[in-house]
This record gives C-alpha cells, sequence and structure tokens, in this order.
C-alpha cells in the first residue's frame, strides 16, 4: 500500500504554528511576503487590493454622512454625495498608508519568506507526484514515479528539513534583540580592547618619554658638576 501524500504536506495550521505568525498567500503577519511582488502573483495581488480598498470605502461612506450631517447638509442622498469624493480621498489616503506599513514590516521577514517559497516549491514537488500516481491508477502504460519509496523517503526527509528550519527562524527572530544586543556587546568589547591596548601603548610611549628626559636631566646635571669641579681644581 502506497503511503499518503497528504500526510507530507504542511497545511497552513502547520505554518502558523511552526512560525508563529499567521501565514497567508500575501501576508506573513501584520506584513506583507516580499515574494508577493512576483509576477505569477501580480494578478491576484491586485485582486486582493481592490478587495481591500472595497472594504475601506465600505466603512468611510458612513463617515461622510456623520460630517454631512454635523454641518447642516441634510440627510439626503445629494447632500451626503458631496461628501463622497472626500471618503474616496480618505480611503485612497488610508489604503495607501496601511500598505506603506505592510511593505515596510515585511523587510523583516526575509528569512522566513524564503522558507516560506521553498515550502511550495516543497508542495509543488508533492502535486507532481500525486499526479504521476493518479495517471498510473488509470493506465499502468503511463509515466509512473521510479523508485518511489525513495522519492518519498526523500521528500519526508525535506520536510522534516523545512520544519526544523522554520522553528529556527521562529526562535532566532523571538530572540533577535538579545541576540543583537550580544553582537553589540561584543563590537564594544572589540572597540574597549582596541582602545586599553591603544592606551597601554600611548602609556608606554609616555614612561619611556619620561625615563629619557629624566635620563638627560641626570646627564645633564652630572655635566654641570663635573664643570664646577674643574673649575674648582684649576682655581
Amino acid at each position: 500500500m502506497q503511503p499518503d501524500l497528504s500526510a507530507l504536506k504542511i497545511t497552513e495550521r502547520d505554518l502558523d504554528t511552526f512560525t508563529g505568525l499567521d501565514v497567508g498567500e500575501f501576508t506573513i503577519g501584520w506584513a506583507y511576503r516580499p515574494s508577493a511582488l512576483r509576477q505569477s502573483n501580480l494578478l491576484a495581488l491586485l485582486g486582493n487590493q481592490i478587495l481591500t480598498f472595497g472594504v475601506i470605502i465600505i466603512f468611510c461612506l458612513p463617515l461622510s454622512l456623520i460630517v454631512a450631517r454635523n454641518y447642516g447638509l441634510g440627510d439626503d442622498l445629494s447632500s451626503a454625495a458631496r461628501f463622497l469624493p472626500l471618503a474616496l480621498g480618505f480611503a485612497g489616503a488610508i489604503a495607501l498608508g496601511w500598505n506603506f506599513y505592510l511593505w515596510g514590516q515585511g523587510r523583516h521577514f526575509i528569512t522566513l519568506d524564503r522558507l516560506l517559497t521553498e515550502v511550495d516549491r516543497y508542495h509543488e514537488a508533492l502535486t507532481a507526484v500525486s499526479i504521476l500516481d493518479e495517471l498510473s491508477r488509470i493506465n499502468p502504460d503511463q509515466p509512473h514515479v521510479e523508485n518511489r519509496s525513495a522519492v518519498l523517503k526523500a521528500l519526508q526527509l525535506t520536510r522534516s528539513s523545512l520544519v526544523c528550519a522554520l522553528m529556527t527562524e521562529r526562535i532566532l527572530r523571538k530572540h533577535q534583540r538579545f541576540i543583537a544586543r550580544r553582537q553589540e556587546l561584543s563590537i564594544n568589547i572589540e572597540q574597549n580592547l582596541a582602545s586599553l591596548e591603544a592606551l597601554h601603548v600611548s602609556q608606554s610611549a609616555s614612561e619611556y618619554r619620561d625615563l629619557l628626559n629624566d635620563a638627560l636631566q641626570i646627564g645633564v646635571t652630572v655635566h654641570e658638576e663635573i664643570q664646577k669641579l674643574n673649575s674648582a681644581s684649576s682655581d
């Protein structure tokens, strides 16, 4: 009996558990996936943007009615319609600001996005094996997966590696501030050691200079005393 390929899949719930984030087709938590701009995703991404803008407009239209009432323009639709361009502009500003925020946040998930892309490729391989299995069941003369057991073993190892990588990325992301502080501390220690070494060299040079000056002063004093003795003996 052939193993069930569905058991090898990494489901959306699995991704949410392994990453600690709500992973979607275009989003990772409250951020856009950097790979969402791939050419194959542009049409679907555009549809997602249109849907989001429509939802924002739905929330902004009541706001235009409230503004119309506050300005005493009445409750009729013709009066409220005057504020429709304002509502559209307000909705556009919100949508633009929201997109800037999400794309900006996406820069923090570049590594995770690459892992998710590898997960997508892994699922494509599973789909290819599944298709060949179906063809071989319908018509034995159709191409089938050679060394299927070895292929499944390789897929199992790939799945384990991807799961391990996703969980590792989550741990590193969770403690990235601590890791950054450790790196900063290491840099500070190296800088302090360099400064101490430079200070030691400077102090050594200063001590050598002081000793040299003392030696010169002693030499001058001795020379002066010798001259005094010579002058006294000649007298």
